[in-house]
């Protein structure tokens, strides 16, 4: 064997010794082993989407629903047939359109979920045309609501996964002043970071 590794391999006028060739030979072999092994090994890369929702959504459309606890307020509530209401797909804004005139009150109430286990921050912030007034009154799991300004409230959430009862309930009332006939209100709720 020493008398093999000694011997030289001849290139025309260059010589080289054979162990060198031997110990290229073991380099190339671990460095292919290096590129073999992850091909080999069977792993998989990907990408998947990601669609991050917010935690207080509504949990079915807007009702309309005349309230008995304002019963001592002389107004007339709206009738069934003259309110319609819609949400996104999100629950996290909704249309409500109705047929009012002055000395009329519709009451809309808004059932909220709060899916984070804990309680939860939101804004609802509602867009109402001129000659209409809107208020909003927290209620069952959303008690803790104040006016942050015209047309924006903060309220906190309980945590509720599954709830019949009304959260919020939004007052529309038109001014004195404010002709009779159809109105468009659009609302959407915003999670706050705790």
């Amino acid at each position: 064997m020493k008398n093999l590794l000694g011997k030289k391999f001849h290139l025309g006028r260059f010589g080289v010794p054979m162990w060198t060739i031997g110990l290229a030979g073991v380099m190339v072999a671990a460095v292919a082993g290096q590129a073999v092994g992850p091909v080999l090994s069977g792993s998989v890369q990907g990408s998947a989407g990601l669609v991050v929702s917010q935690t207080v959504v509504l949990a079915k459309a807007p009702e309309n629903s005349p309230d008995a606890t304002i019963s001592s307020v002389a107004y007339t509530a709206a009738t069934q047939d003259d309110f319609a209401a819609t949400m996104n797909d999100e629950g996290t804004a909704f249309t409500v359109a109705l047929e009012t005139q002055v000395g009329q009150l519709a009451i809309v109430s808004l059932t909220l979920l709060n899916g984070s286990g804990k309680n939860a921050n939101f804004i609802l912030e509602l867009n109402a045309p001129a000659g209409i007034d809107v208020d909003a009154d927290g209620m069952d799991n959303a008690s803790n609501m104040s006016q942050l300004n015209k047309n924006t409230w903060l309220g906190v959430l309980v945590p509720v996964t599954s709830d019949a009862n009304p959260d919020v309930k939004i007052l529309v009332e038109p001014k004195d002043d404010a002709s009779p006939g159809f109105y468009t209100i659009t609302g959407r709720i915003i999670q706050v970071a705790n």
